[in-house]
């Protein structure tokens, strides 16, 4: 059976744009920075993947692809868009081998690759 290379899969798709949008809005009124990246979009799940609604969805980083790490989010008790782990920049991360160039929230890590030990731990809430 053959199938189309148009289907519904969504592959090779960049969320950057969406990302950096969410933590520009940091601070803000959540209902309003939803709606107006819900307008943008054809699908609303790239938001949720940074965004926690319920506090056991919440995580520090997300990792997004190999190499892409960026700030979790998640919605506080008065509504506003909030990050989960405020202090975390990209020196708090280490990289996972030296042959990628690994970024948080769009910068490039600071900290060195020091070999299979590092502080991103398997199960760490990747949604990749």
């Amino acid at each position: 059976m053959r199938r189309s290379m148009h289907g519904k899969a969504h592959r090779g798709r960049d969320y950057t744009p969406l990302f950096k949008f969410l933590l520009s809005k940091v601070g803000q009124p959540w209902n309003q920075v939803h709606s107006e990246a819900v307008s943008r979009l054809d699908r609303e799940e790239p938001i949720f993947w940074l965004v926690a609604l319920q506090e056991s969805e919440r995580r520090d980083y997300v990792r997004v692809s190999e190499s892409s790490y960026y700030s979790g989010l998640y919605v506080d008790s008065q509504g506003l868009l909030q990050r989960v782990n405020p202090s975390l920049d990209s020196s708090s991360l280490e990289p996972m081998c030296k042959c990628c160039t690994h970024t948080f929230n769009g910068v490039r890590f600071t900290r060195p690759f020091r070999g299979l030990r590092s502080s991103i731990e398997p199960g760490d809430g990747s949604v990749v």
